[in-house]
């Protein structure tokens, strides 16, 4: 990798809401980036440029990038980012594996079983974890999203370290007015974030796939926080360890408090735009990632009887519990 402060050369593999704002940023900070599309969001990317409108303030910002349709096989990268829902993992990293001059990638991908995958396709000395700091949706070629900008990324190296690289990626980032955490051990970092966000996005389909209808209904959040405790158990009969350590609160706080907490959090625009939008769009990644849950809880040889309600309802199929 380059030297501190240089300007890195930066490939971002998918061009979605996260790999377009990271694209835009990393780019408008001095970085040479060029951005993996396909199809229309290609053919946007090249006629429009990375589009972005910022949902807090309105702020709408356009940023040319350099764009590619493939893969780039024979070109060396300081670092490739991979911003990807899990469904789509398993067919990219063989795409990913073929250029073998890359060597970082910085896999942005919610995950409750591990980085094996990755480390098998790739070789562990190229596997970083990270996790992003913004969500929203596209809208033809704008991307619509929430960014935080007081909330940080978090990433980590496999062995917990903080590398030289992990220094020098962070520093890219935060550059581009993006702030960055270590974690100093990412694998736990992700499975505690599908605990957490898995039932309560189940207990969304659940509402029908509203964030303000869930508010409405206690008895549903409560199923969704105690869908989240069960997961929490799960993974801590395993020997994960709570992180980030501030997780353990939801142990602490009593039910009678979490959940007007709760409804308050989820009856807010910020969840709208910032969670239930991607939700939404998202059926699939949720179901997948609840699988890997559930496949833990059978391994420990826990019951979870709200996880195991609340999944069925990622099934699009299935009717929500409550309508109008």
């Amino acid at each position: 990798m380059t030297t501190k402060n240089s300007k890195l050369k930066i490939l971002v593999f998918g061009a979605g809401v996260l790999g377009s704002l990271y694209a835009a940023r990393l780019q408008d900070a001095g970085q040479d980036v060029t951005a993996v599309a396909r199809g229309k969001r290609y053919e946007d990317l090249k006629q429009h440029g990375i589009v972005l409108e910022y949902f807090d303030s309105g702020e709408e910002t356009r940023t040319a990038v350099k764009v590619v349709e493939k893969m780039p096989e024979d070109e060396y990268y300081d670092f490739c980012l991979v911003p990807i829902q899990k469904t789509q993992l398993k067919d990219a990293l063989p795409i990913l594996a073929a250029n073998k001059m890359i060597p970082t990638f910085l896999f942005m991908v919610n995950s409750a079983e591990g980085p094996a995958v990755m480390v098998d396709a790739l070789g562990r000395e190229r596997v970083v974890l990270g996790f992003a700091n913004a969500g929203g949706e596209r809208d033809g070629h704008l991307v619509r999203l929430m960014f935080a900008k007081g909330r940080a990324i978090t990433m980590g190296e496999l062995d917990g370290k903080t590398s030289d690289r992990l220094e020098q990626i962070a520093s890219a980032f935060r550059e581009a007015d993006i702030p960055v955490e270590f974690s100093s051990n990412m694998d736990a970092w992700l499975r505690y974030h599908v605990a957490l966000v898995g039932p309560l996005a189940n207990a969304m389909y659940m509402a029908g796939a509203c964030n303000y209808k869930l508010a409405q209904h206690p008895e549903i959040v409560r199923k969704g926080l105690r869908g989240m405790r069960e997961a929490f158990r799960v993974l801590q009969a395993h020997g994960f360890p709570a992180e980030p350590p501030m997780i353990k609160t939801v142990f602490a706080i009593p039910e009678f408090i979490l959940v007007p907490l709760a409804r308050k959090l989820f009856g807010s625009k910020l969840l709208d735009i910032g969670g239930a939008r991607h939700a939404r769009s998202a059926r699939a990644e949720m179901t997948k990632l609840n699988e890997e849950l559930l496949d833990l809880a059978r391994q420990a040889g826990i019951k979870t009887p709200y996880l195991d309600e609340l999944h069925r309802y990622a099934d699009p199929a299935v009717p929500p519990a409550v309508f109008g």
